[in-house]
């Protein structure tokens, strides 16, 4: 399967990364826990330029992550299903198009409010390295992307 791409741009000698498109069923699934599961989506070896590093998260029905602190600021944007975060000691119901911004030092945890639906979030980090799961997907790959037709 192939991702799609579009003719790079030349500016003098210096060749333009090449334009992408993902399709996130192409992209292979690393199960994280038995409820958690992750995609690359855009990384810098996927862009093949520094950019900005986007996953696609399934919390499967009935499930929860442990929860988290990090070092720098997260973005979540919710696709599919409705979960409880908790943001420190607050909790909200996030649902289809919201917007969470996770500063730096907040711990945030998730619970997918449905038993059999999945909750899809994609998230965003301004550095690939500040995402645990990618050095998690690099040390079982040795590669931070793979698509579903690699070995």
């Amino acid at each position: 399967m192939e991702v799609g791409l579009v003719d790079s741009r030349e500016i003098g000698e210096v060749d333009m990364p090449k334009a992408r498109i993902i399709h996130s069923g192409d992209v292979k699934l690393f199960v994280c826990d038995p409820y958690y599961s992750s995609k690359m989506l855009l990384d810098d070896s996927v862009a093949g330029t520094e950019t900005i590093n986007v996953n696609e998260g399934t919390l499967k029905g009935g499930g929860r992550t442990g929860g988290a602190t990090h070092q720098k600021d997260e973005i979540y944007y919710v696709l599919k299903g409705e979960a409880r975060l908790r943001l420190d000691d607050e909790i909200y119901d996030i649902k289809p198009g919201c917007l969470v911004f996770i500063p730096a030092g907040v711990f945030h945890a998730l619970e997918n409010k449905s038993e059999s639906e999945d909750f899809v979030l994609l998230t965003f980090w301004q550095r690939a390295t500040d995402n645990e799961v990618w050095h998690a997907r690099v040390k079982a790959w040795g590669t931070s992307f793979k698509t579903v037709m690699d070995e």
